[in-house]
């Protein structure tokens, strides 16, 4: 008897295997791959600098075995792990007044990975001249210690966003977070909002705070892509008033978000950052997220409970039972696999993003692939852009739009999009909030 595709469309995992392979073009991060060759355009977090003790730091970045250590001298460096004596780990190095000293023969590098010293050797001079250890140019900026792998020809600016340097905000050190998997699926979670009123709701339903009531409503939403990378503007009907929500990619690995506390309710043109995140890319199936809390001088919140509210769902270290019970974004994105298979996704009208997000990066590689920079690399910070994540609250009867009208609401997240290009949020926050 023959069935039609309707008929079988109930119990048919038989028919419905899924063989497809992750697309290794944009999910690679190895030396030599094109992912790992964008990547290595662009600064990556590896550490924070308080770990950076009297004994050298072991770190992975980008499939790459390295080693970070501040030298008695206060200058940090990123090496190479393994000695290029006798391979040894330089874990286990001593740090001189001048670099990182090999325990086994040694051997002494500087921060830049040159070699200053061999130790008891007649050929010492001519040796050190081949037996350089390779390093890494490196900035501090937040707590966070961040490197630079790629070419070392044209290094970038480490790019001082405009929404790292308002007035009348603290920028605090937070956490950091790993997660089983590759870092596409962690960076295209920011502009997959619709998530926003599923997932994160899911904790008040069962008995927990977490985001503010009103993100149990669906936005209507918009994307778009920005000088720097891709956003989502997702706009709320609250009590009179029109919320426009936004976050958004920057650069490769950056990305930021508005407040989770954000309720609607008060008018307002531009408002403070909330969160900035880096995700550096350990291994194609494993990635470690830093970030930085934006905090008001004003703020009357325990940052303690404010943390643990910022981070919950971050992390699967809770018990299984309990991930399972109220699941969060760490569980979400790795339940999608160690590296997520775009083949067998059947994508929906809310995930306009996640494929704007995908084009870019396939843009960004393919630019590196033909010897051009890719979006996000800038040599100078004078070219560094505008960014744009942001609460906009306007009444509605400021308007002319009818709330019951999806389209209308839809439309005024372009409004507001022309706005922002105008008059940047954080460009206007600081203006509005200069001493």
């Amino acid at each position: 008897m023959t069935t039609t595709s309707q008929e079988t469309a109930a119990f048919s995992g038989y028919y419905s295997h899924r063989t497809g392979k992750p697309d290794m073009y944009l999910c690679s991060v190895d030396r030599g791959t094109p992912g790992g060759e964008y990547l290595r355009r662009f600064w990556h977090p590896v550490a924070f600098v308080d770990e950076l003790e009297d004994v050298p730091l072991r770190v992975r970045a980008l499939g790459e075995d390295l080693v970070a250590f501040k030298d008695r001298s206060g200058k940090i460096g990123v090496v190479h792990l393994r000695c290029r004596h006798r391979n040894t780990s330089l874990e286990f190095g001593i740090l001189t007044e001048r670099g990182i000293r090999c325990c086994y023969h040694g051997r002494e590098y500087a921060p830049d990975g040159r070699c200053i010293d061999i130790p008891g050797d007649p050929a010492a001079d001519k040796l050190m001249a081949r037996a350089d250890q390779g390093g890494y140019p490196t900035h501090v900026w937040g707590g966070i210690l961040f490197v630079y792998m790629g070419p070392p020809e044209r290094i970038p600016v480490f790019p001082m966003y405009d929404r790292l340097t308002l007035p009348g905000v603290k920028i605090v050190q937070g956490e950091r977070f790993e997660m089983a998997c590759n870092w596409v699926q962690m960076k295209e979670n920011t502009v997959d909002p619709h998530h926003t009123a599923v997932l994160h709701v899911i904790p008040q339903l069962r008995g927990m705070d977490h985001f503010a009531d009103e993100f149990g409503n669906f936005p209507e939403l918009s994307w778009t892509e920005t000088p720097a990378g891709v956003i989502y503007l997702g706009v709320r009907v609250v009590d009179g008033n029109l919320w426009v929500r936004s976050g958004e990619t920057v650069g490769a690995t950056m990305h930021c978000i508005s407040s989770i506390f954000e309720t609607g309710r008060a008018p307002r043109y531009a408002s403070a950052p909330f969160m900035t995140f880096w995700t550096l890319p350990v291994d194609v199936d494993r990635s470690i997220t830093f970030y930085v809390s934006h905090v008001l001088d004003r703020e009357t919140m325990p940052f303690a409970q404010r943390r643990y509210l910022e981070v919950f769902g971050q992390r699967s270290d809770r018990p299984y039972r309990e991930r399972q019970w109220i699941p969060g974004d760490s569980d979400a994105q790795e339940g999608q696999g160690p590296i997520n298979v775009h083949a067998d996704e059947r994508l929906g009208s809310f995930d306009k993003g996640v494929t704007m997000f995908r084009r870019q990066l396939r843009r960004g590689i393919d630019a590196v692939a033909r010897g051009e920079d890719p979006l996000g690399f800038y040599l100078h910070q004078a070219d560094v852009p505008a960014t744009y994540a942001n609460d906009f609250v306007v009444p509605i009867a400021d308007t002319g739009i009818d709330p019951t009208d999806s389209d209308a609401v839809r439309s005024f997240a372009d409004v507001v999009w022309q706005h922002y290009q105008e008059q940047p949020p954080m460009m206007v926050y600081a203006q509005e909030h200069a001493l």
